[in-house]
This record gives C-alpha cells, sequence and structure tokens, in this order.
C-alpha cells in the first residue's frame, strides 16, 4: 500500500493511497505525532472518508425503486484504493470512480476527488463529487479524522476539552446500535467549552447540528490550545471516542447521517442526503492547524 508525503518547513503529512487516509500530522519542530496511529486495540483506522453514506443504515440497506441495496456502515471509499491525479511538496490529488465492483452496491456512476494541500501550520482537505450521469446522483459524504488525546507528556484524555468557537447551546442526536431514536439530550447550555470526561462516549458518538461554530480547538491544561478544526458549511458534526480508556478522539464533519431505527424508506429521502443534478459538482472543505507552541 501506497503512502504519499507533503511536507513544508512546520509539517510533514502522510496520506494513504487506500481509502484516500489522512495517516499522520506531524511536527517535527515539536518532534509531536497529532494523528491517531490506528493501533487496533482500540480502533484500527486513521480518519476514514465517508462515501456514499454517512453512518449505519437501517438493517445495512436502502431502496431505489423497490430494489434493495446493501451498504456497510460509512460506505466503501475509506477501503478503496484511489489513483494519483496530482502530488507536489504541498498538494496531492487523489481520485476515485465508480467500477462494476462499486456499482453492484451503489448503482450511480460518480467521481471522488480528495485534495489535501499543505499551508504553513495548516492542513486543507477538499472533497470534490462529480455527477458524469444525466440523472440526479443520491449521497452523503464526511469525514472521520481521529486525533491523539492526550498530547503533551504526563497527562490524560480527560485534562483536555473542546473549545467551540462561540458559546452553543445545543443537544446532541441520541443513537443506539449506530442508528438515530429519534430522540435528543441536551449537551451544552451557552457554553463554549465541552470537557473530554471518561464518560463522554458512555452512549457512543455526540452527533450536533446546527452548531453556531465554524471550528473548535482542541485544548490542553493550563488552556492550552493544541490545534483549531474547521467545519464551515457541514450541517452535522460528529465527536467520538471508542472507549472511556482510547487516547484519542475523532471530530467528524458530515453532509449526511446515520438513518433513524427502523426507516424504510427510499434512499432519495433519508435524512441529511445530497441530490447532486447532472455533469455537476459538490465541494466542501474542512481543515486542520496545529498552534500548539514549540
Amino acid at each position: 500500500m501506497q503512502t504519499f508525503t507533503l511536507q513544508n518547513d512546520q509539517l510533514r503529512v502522510a496520506i494513504k493511497q487506500t481509502g484516500a487516509e489522512l495517516a499522520s500530522i506531524y511536527s517535527p519542530l515539536q518532534k509531536q505525532e497529532y494523528v491517531w496511529q490506528a493501533d487496533p486495540q482500540y480502533w484500527k483506522r486513521h480518519s476514514s472518508i465517508l462515501f456514499p453514506i454517512v453512518g449505519k443504515l437501517a438493517n445495512d440497506a436502502y431502496r431505489l425503486e423497490e430494489k434493495a441495496y446493501h451498504l456497510p456502515q460509512h460506505g466503501f471509499a475509506r477501503d478503496m484504493n484511489f489513483t494519483l491525479v496530482h502530488q507536489d511538496e504541498k498538494n496531492l490529488k487523489l481520485q476515485l470512480k465508480d467500477s462494476e465492483e462499486t456499482l453492484k452496491a451503489y448503482p450511480f456512476p460518480f467521481q471522488f476527488d480528495a485534495i489535501y494541500a499543505l499551508e504553513k501550520n495548516k492542513l486543507f482537505i477538499t472533497y470534490e463529487i462529480t455527477n458524469p450521469g444525466e440523472e440526479p446522483l443520491w449521497f452523503s459524504l464526511g469525514a472521520h479524522p481521529a486525533f491523539n488525546v492526550p498530547v503533551l507528556p504526563d497527562t490524560r484524555r480527560s485534562d483536555y476539552g473542546l473549545r467551540f468557537e462561540t458559546a452553543e447551546t445545543t443537544d446532541r442526536l441520541l443513537i443506539v446500535d449506530g442508528l438515530r431514536t429519534g430522540s435528543s439530550q441536551r449537551i451544552l447550555e451557552d457554553a463554549q467549552l465541552l470537557p473530554i470526561t471518561d464518560d463522554l462516549f458512555d452512549q457512543d458518538a455526540l452527533i450536533f447540528t446546527s452548531l453556531r461554530s465554524e471550528e473548535l480547538s482542541l485544548i490542553g491544561p493550563g488552556d492550552q490550545e493544541i490545534w483549531k478544526f474547521g467545519f464551515s458549511g457541514f450541517p452535522y458534526l460528529g465527536i467520538w471516542s471508542k472507549s472511556k480508556d482510547a487516547p484519542f478522539v475523532c471530530i467528524e464533519p458530515w453532509h449526511g447521517v446515520a438513518d433513524e431505527t427502523g426507516y424504510e424508506g427510499p434512499f432519495h429521502l433519508k435524512d441529511g442526503i445530497i441530490a447532486l443534478p447532472g455533469k455537476a459538482e459538490f465541494t466542501c472543505t474542512h481543515w486542520v492547524e496545529i498552534v500548539q507552541a514549540p
């Protein structure tokens, strides 16, 4: 499996060909790795790309014109080899197109470009979906990057928090067995800081919608800002870790969301689905900025 590298005088970034997966953001100056290194004891991935669905389907299936198709949680893109389109020291473009294999589970022509651009201490990640066909392309799309937490020596995950750009009053969408229950729970009340407590993920991922903030920061002991994460334009944001002992936290911007329990409606009416007209393109960008002082 091939790995591609982007590098400047501040950061070195690695992206795998399989899944176009971000595998490393490393600071040589601080001798610090920020991306989770996929220890299978906790979670075997670094930063999955979620396409053509986000989350889980009810019964792992969806309907198109009364025919049932099956897709695993988060779709197939994260396990497929992308093709290299362009690479230089600071930019990378990888591409996935429909194939005989994908058409069996997802009968749509598509082109998916994953574009990475390194600028100083900031990594921009852009997804471009192109519909080469004449009929609408229905899909959901998201990112699932995992970051090492704790970061600083002699600290625990619970010493950290996530600080939103602005004060939020918001609920989390509750899920059971990967599916939304239709219920919600208040998680922030006019607050910016979400402490990463040991029990924060006892009920699985936190799923937010309609946040006012377009970025958040990882905050360490002494109010030290470690990194910033931008997710402007994404209607959903997931925050997840595997267990109270797992030394990572995922920040997941989504265009799409898991089904509700028992959903049996058609694919194009699924919550969070995007309808892309024929010959059209859809683009979204999120970014990570490393701000920890040397």
